[in-house]
């Protein structure tokens, strides 16, 4: 199956050339043709990663620094597919020995990129599985790990439709190392050896804030902190309307609002201006000189970069924007991590683990401005709530956490220390 795979693809790559050749991307879109065609110059390498996009990229950061740190003498390739997952990558990991796209899925491709980088060990995040690629590196001596892998439902129901040719590309996988147990069962069902399967959580838990500046203007805040996170279009005016009614019923409640993207900052000030109600800019608050509690009025507009994460240890509690409008949700383990309460919409799609929050009482799921204000008071007069629903939280981070370890001594297992 894997033959008549390897022309189909050859015949598929002829007619993907043309979207490639035309398609917008970066300003030296050369380099992304050579390196996806396997047209490139290639050195050899010790360990090649391979992560789809920016959340690929993003969840196995923690894993990819601990593993230059671990083997410093290693060469270490990172591959990404898109455009946006590159640009991540070289912002975020200049340790790398190279950063590159991944040749299609091609022998053509395939085969001299293989032959130039003769890899120790191939390293897939989240179940990215290419079968020329996959047999390619293992006809070359060459060990290849899952990591952080993950299947959904969805993704089930349509790999069982192909179970005779998944068995295939799945024998040449030497471990599986899925996210949680569902996705443990569900390789296996696939095809995967039992006894080459286990379970090691996600890389998104190994986060570590404890050392990061504290936030001095929020330190002589007093009051609660109501903070909605990565608002989106559509959000802002759910939030600001439920702040209104909070402080009606709870008057000592500042309302921060931290909007996903910057060029909604102007935007946002001119919704809450309109409303007739008192801000101030985050931009506009004196790092160098004490602002006093009295100088600051009920809501802060967070209109600048990097503090939302630090900000997370200072509040009361926190919403999760992207969740009120079918955006998918952002992260809501930061605010786990530091025990906060946590609240979210109905589309939380992008963090699955959000379900276990909701059944270990770890958040409130909201659909409303009327119901995040009830929420809210709820959770600020119920004596422990708070305390409750923050202690709930923590405990599924520290359950999940270790995964970054894990995967570091299956790495030393194969491929033996540095």
């Amino acid at each position: 199956m894997l033959h008549l795979y390897n022309v189909l693809s050859a015949i598929a790559v002829v007619m993907y050339s043309p979207w490639i050749l035309f398609k917008k991307g970066p300003d030296d879109k050369s380099i992304f043709i050579r390196e996806r065609f396997g047209m490139a110059r290639y050195k050899k390498t010790d360990i090649w990663i391979h992560a789809v996009s920016v959340g690929e990229v993003i969840a196995c950061l923690p894993f990819l620094k601990a593993l230059k740190n671990e083997f410093p003498n290693k060469k270490i390739t990172l591959s990404t597919t898109t455009y946006t997952g590159q640009g991540i990558a070289q912002k975020n990991f200049p340790e790398a020995d190279r950063i590159m796209y991944v040749p299609v899925d091609t022998g053509l491709c395939v085969g001299r990129v293989v032959r130039a980088m003769r890899p120790e060990l191939f390293v897939t995040v989240e179940t990215e599985l290419w079968p020329v690629l996959t047999r390619t590196l293992k006809k070359s001596g060459c060990a290849i790990i899952v990591l952080n892998g993950r299947i959904s439902e969805k993704s089930f129901k349509g790999y069982k439709k192909i179970g005779f040719f998944m068995n295939e590309m799945l024998s040449y996988i030497d471990y599986f190392y899925m996210q949680s147990d569902g996705d443990a069962d569900r390789i296996t069902l696939l095809g995967a050896e039992k006894e080459k399967v286990g379970v090691m959580g996600n890389f998104k838990f190994d986060i570590s804030l404890d050392n990061a500046a504290p936030l001095a203007w929020l330190d002589h805040i007093t009051g609660k902190i109501f903070l909605a996170a990565s608002t989106h279009e559509g959000e802002d005016e759910i939030i600001l309307d439920a702040f209104s009614s909070i402080k009606k019923r709870y008057e000592k409640v500042r309302l921060i609002i931290a909007p996903r993207h910057p060029e909604r900052f102007n935007h946002v000030a001119e919704m809450i201006e309109n409303r007739g109600l008192t801000y101030i800019r985050r931009s506009h608050i004196s790092d160098e000189r004490r602002t006093t509690d009295e100088e600051i009025p009920d809501i802060i507009l967070l209109d600048t970069i990097g503090e939302l994460s630090r900000a997370f240890s200072r509040v009361s509690i926190a919403f999760i924007g992207g969740s009120l409008v079918p955006v998918g949700g952002h992260n809501i383990l930061e605010p786990a991590y530091w025990s906060r309460p946590i609240i979210f919409g109905t589309y939380m799609n992008n963090f699955p683990i959000s379900k276990e929050f909701l059944e270990k009482s770890a958040a409130i799921q909201v659909t409303h401005a009327d119901n995040i204000s009830e929420t809210v008071v709820d959770i600020l007069l119920t004596e422990g709530k708070a305390a409750e629903l923050g202690k709930n939280a923590k405990a599924i981070v520290e359950k999940n956490t270790g995964a970054v370890n894990k995967a570091l001594q299956l790495v030393r297992r194969l491929i033996g220390t540095a």
